[in-house]
């Protein structure tokens, strides 16, 4: 097995609405929002994590190519087949838990896709820090409304959420090995993760998408190295 080279996707992640990806409530103060979202602890600036945005690609393309992907995951445990040449395995990587899977994982080899934490752009932080000086905080906070279906009593609440047309930058790197193949396998599946970021351009980051939030937009180029 030998490592033959990199893929490197890169560029802008720009928000069409609303992001949140949350964060640990246990630290909050009296008068905090409800939802927080998650922040660099040494700038307090909203990002992007990048398990974040891997398990989004991994959760779109596995629904994608359906079948055992979905039918024989667990509540907490995603499903890779016994194939070393499985794309989704290949790719995403996985956790072998008994002898056998740890000589299927040796056949694979390494996770081929590694997703950078995604940081805001000069222009975005300077757009953003200027909301502080009207009393914002980076983000916007957005009030909505639950109305239970008995009673009726309209009961308020807050999430916190990177406003639209905030943009990321982010890096995406992809290995290309060598395994007995000369590489051919894992430059087929790239086509797998150009998929993936197609799909998470029609669905959504982050949470609450169903109600609006989390639609991105990419620009992105992509290099051999």
């Amino acid at each position: 097995m030998k490592l033959l080279g990199y893929k490197r996707i890169y560029g802008i992640i720009r928000l069409k609405s609303g992001l949140r990806i949350g964060m640990s409530k246990d630290q909050m103060a009296i008068g905090d929002v409800d939802n927080p979202v998650i922040r660099n602890p040494l700038t307090e600036e909203p990002y992007i994590p990048g398990s974040s945005l891997k398990g989004k690609m991994r959760y779109l393309l596995e629904w994608h190519l359906g079948g055992d992907y979905i039918s024989r995951s667990t509540e907490r445990n995603v499903y890779v087949p016994d194939d070393p040449k499985d794309p989704v395995g290949r790719i995403f990587g996985s956790a072998p838990s008994n002898e056998a899977q740890r000589r299927i994982a040796q056949k694979r080899g390494p996770t081929r896709l590694l997703v950078r934490d995604a940081y805001l752009t000069p222009e975005s932080k300077r757009a953003l820090e200027a909301m502080t000086a009207r009393g914002g905080y980076l983000t916007e906070v957005k009030q909505e409304v639950f109305i239970p279906r008995i009673g009726g009593n309209a009961n308020p609440r807050t999430a916190e959420r990177v406003p639209a047309g905030a943009e990321f930058a982010f890096e995406i790197v992809y290995r290309v090995m060598d395994t007995g193949d000369g590489g051919q396998t894992d430059r087929e599946n790239f086509k797998h993760v150009q998929k993936a970021l197609e799909l998470l351009q029609l669905d959504g980051l982050g949470g609450y998408i169903s109600r609006g939030y989390g639609q991105v937009e990419l620009d992105y180029r992509v290099e051999d190295k």
